[in-house]
Order: C-alpha cells, then structure tokens, then sequence
C-alpha cells in the first residue's frame, strides 16, 4: 500500500498540528494494525531508539520467516526492505512516531512512539501489562517489606537505622510501587 501525494500531505499535517504531541486513537490503531510496523516500534526500542534500514529490514524480515537473520535469503531481505521503504516508514513518519531519514536510510522513534508502545507492552489475553513487569514489581515490594522487616526488628546492622527511617523507607517503597502501577 503506497501512500499518496494528498495522503501523505494530510498526515504530515495531522503531525505536525497535534495540539499536545499526542497521537489520536486513529493514528495509534494505524500503528497497531500492521505487524510489521509492530515489529519496527519494538526494534527500535530494544536497540536504543533508532536503527539503520538494512538493520530493521532484516530483523523483521528473519522474525516474518521464523529464521536468523544468517539464514535470510537476499529475496526475502529485499522484499521486507522494499515495503518497509515504501510503505511502512513513511506512513509511520508522517503520523509522527517515527523519523524516517531516507537519504540517509535512518530510523528513529519519536516521543509520540510510546503512546503506541504501551499497547505493545499489553498481554493479549487479559488486557494487563506484561506478567514480567508485575512480578519485578512484586519483587521489589517483597524484598523491601523483609528489609523493613529485619530493620524495625533491629537485626544485626540494620538495627543503627531508628524506626522513624524504617517508616521513611516504607512510606517511600510504596508511593514507588503506587507510582509504577499507576503509570502502567
């Protein structure tokens, strides 16, 4: 799927006039709804936010074919290449997620590029963030709580800290886990 002169203009618009920088649930979905573009925003954040086209092209192309990028024949590089040169960045650059440097064959993901992520982070059968995230947070509350624990007991070296601290470091552990859950 090309896009348009026209169609290319009133994306562009659409972008760059964003009362607040963020997305509509339009744009989002037009993001979500193609695989590709899926894998693109997920390589980029995994690989620090921007990327060279031949890098991404292969990427996505070895995860289409379930293979290594080693393994990838030049027709299916090339096939990848071709649509995510014509079709995919483009689109994505002029909703505004992503830079799409052609001459220089550069990818980049916007600050608008984590309105879609975080749909990408969803589980797609309840609808919550990813499992790994919420047990990291269980984690983290758990080893706090026996830290709190072992100090208000007064044992061993944490014993030098007074009550009053341990109230402090529980006060603040759980406006972070609040902070992290209400974020996500």
């Amino acid at each position: 799927m090309m896009i348009t002169g026209v169609e290319r203009g009133r994306l562009g618009e659409r972008a760059a006039t964003g009362d607040d920088g963020r997305l509509t649930t339009t744009d989002v979905f037009d993001v979500l709804k193609n695989e590709r573009r899926r894998a693109v925003i997920r390589y980029l954040h995994e690989h620090g936010g921007s990327a060279e086209l031949s890098d991404l092209a292969e990427h996505v192309a070895a995860r289409e074919n379930e293979t290594s990028v080693r393994r990838l024949t030049s027709q299916e590089r090339k096939r990848v290449r071709i649509a995510l040169y014509q079709c995919h960045l483009p689109r994505m650059d002029a909703i505004g997620v992503i830079e799409f440097d052609r001459n220089r064959g550069t990818v980049s993901l916007r600050d608008a590029a984590s309105q879609v992520r975080v749909y990408l982070e969803l589980d797609p059968e309840t609808g919550r963030r990813d499992a790994a995230s919420e047990r990291t947070t269980f984690v983290i509350a758990v080893g706090i709580a026996a830290l709190v624990t072992a100090g208000t007991l007064g044992l061993g070296a944490l014993s030098a800290i007074p009550p009053a601290g341990w109230t402090a470091v529980s006060v603040l552990t759980l406006v972070g886990i609040a902070g992290r859950q209400w974020r996500g």
